[in-house]
């Protein structure tokens, strides 16, 4: 019986496989429309996320166009644009889950997904790395997708003073280490 209905229905992984690309699918449905935005109009996409939860509006119905619009300010703000894999990722990531991936294939990029959604709450977002050099290398290389989108972003490491810790800790976006944690 078990075996039937997993033929039926599909496995609890393919299932969630299924549904990511599903929204997958409608983060890639925004692109042509991002791109033809000027600077100004994606910027101001922040803003208008920001109305539309305070508003009302479910924070996972933005996910699809709020992905696609770190995608398209990280193409102009970088030159490098998000793979599907990568939305994945972040869709996992946002979900609290754990999102396997080796070196080379673009955690740092990815993180950029689910913490700018997270950010739209209006909490500050904290991306923890393993150690210093990474806290601060990925917040200069990712500074500008933030910065774009009208976000503080910082890091924390274990040689900054308490005033510069306090600074950071005011920002939406916060790079640490497990052990400054």
């Amino acid at each position: 019986m078990f075996k039937l209905a997993k033929k039926i229905f599909g496995s609890s992984s393919s299932r969630k496989i299924k549904e990511y690309n599903d929204i997958i699918d409608k983060i890639n449905s925004f692109e042509n429309t991002l791109k033809n935005l000027d600077d100004a109009k994606l910027s101001n996409k922040t803003i208008d996320f920001k109305n539309r939860i305070n508003n009302g509006e479910k924070i996972n119905d933005i996910i699809p166009e709020a992905f696609a619009t770190v995608r398209e300010t990280s193409k102009r703000t970088l030159g490098l644009r998000h793979f599907d894999v990568q939305l994945m990722g972040g869709l996992v990531l946002y979900e609290g889950a754990v999102a396997e991936m080796k070196t080379g294939e673009g955690k740092t990029l990815m993180a950029t997904l689910p913490s700018y959604v997270n950010s739209l709450n209006e909490k500050n977002v904290h991306i923890v790395t393993v150690n210093d050099y990474l806290a601060k290398r990925d917040c200069e290389w990712m500074k500008d997708i933030y910065k774009f989108l009208g976000l503080k972003v910082n890091y924390i490491n274990s040689s900054i003073d308490y005033s510069s810790r306090r600074q950071a800790y005011d920002s939406d976006v916060i790079y640490t280490t497990n052990n400054d944690l």
